[in-house]
């Protein structure tokens, strides 16, 4: 491999580990041997597109009249099988977010303060994708962004409310008119507890309360072949049982699981806790009057406390 491509090569390896300046970059290539010109950098960041893999894209920001450049994965999901890619596989694109160039801007603006250490000014949030925003409507949220997420095919963010001190989780189609502001410290801590609230969860959805309970789930023979091959929580153990299905999870309540549980129809069947059972019974009642048209056929949310 010749000298260009090898310090292409490294180029690539090191911006996608973390970000840097060009005179950050001159002084790494200098240590590892590479001699170059400010002006032969410049070039060599101008070609690192033709070479970087057709789903990364190089991405610069600035913060504090300094330039910094980085690689990061483009924002297209891709929902191909991990570790197998095919010209014959096809995506449904079934429950594929519809990214237009409003989101990708948002995104890109959530991106970037996250890596500059911004908090967010929101102007409002609108409708209710995750039980933060159970009133459909508010203004004026200030957050401090941790990381964004992908779950089923739809981006989320999660971040530090910095008001309440809490963690909450936004569908990025929830934001309207993003702005970064002040800095702020201690991401760490904050990046910490979004994680353990997240692993709390089923999936991203705000849990009725602070409680982490044993759920055990059994399914129908065929049913719980399927469940058995997919991943739905970190927590998760399934063992087969007298012809079914067992799966055991730690995690807390939602209503995500809720309509997880309603995928499966009638072959599925909660074994504990009866506060699952209860809210299941509930749910089906709710259901049965809207299909009788004995209750307005309005959003409605029966975790709403």
């Amino acid at each position: 491999m010749g000298e260009y491509l090898r310090r292409l090569s490294f180029i690539v390896k090191i911006i996608k580990e973390n970000e840097y300046t060009s005179e950050q970059l001159m002084m790494i290539l200098s240590e590892k041997g590479f001699s170059l010109s400010q002006r032969q950098l410049q070039r060599d960041l101008k070609s690192l597109q033709d070479i970087v893999p057709h789903d990364e894209e190089l991405k610069s920001y600035f913060l504090e009249g300094k330039k910094y450049f980085y690689i990061k994965k483009s924002l297209e999901p891709n929902l191909k099988p991990v570790g197998f890619d095919s010209v014959y596989t096809e995506s449904t694109r079934f429950y594929h977010q519809n990214l237009d160039v409003k989101k990708v801007k948002a995104l890109e603006r959530i991106e970037t303060a996250i890596y500059q250490r911004k908090t967010l000014e929101i102007e409002l949030v609108k409708d209710d994708e995750t039980g933060h925003n159970l009133d459909l409507d508010a203004s004026k949220l200030i957050v401090c962004p941790v990381k964004l997420i992908l779950h089923r095919a739809s981006y989320y963010l999660a971040c530090m409310n910095c008001k309440t001190k809490t963690v909450e989780v936004y569908g990025i189609r929830q934001l309207v008119q993003i702005n970064l502001s002040k800095s702020f410290s201690d991401f760490q801590n904050m990046k910490n507890a979004v994680d353990q609230e997240l692993n709390k969860r089923f999936g991203v959805t705000k849990n009725i309360d602070d409680q982490v309970h044993d759920i055990e789930i059994e399914f129908t023979s065929a049913t719980g072949r399927f469940i058995e091959d997919h991943h739905w929580h970190s927590s998760q153990k399934i063992t087969k049982t007298n012809g079914t299905y067992l799966m055991t999870m730690h995690c807390g309540i939602n209503r995500e699981l809720m309509g997880w549980l309603f995928l499966w129809m009638y072959n599925v069947r909660i074994i504990r806790p009866k506060i699952l059972k209860s809210l299941y019974k509930q749910t089906l009642q709710e259901c049965e009057s809207t299909l009788k048209e004995q209750t307005p056929f309005v959003y409605r949310n029966i975790f709403k406390s």
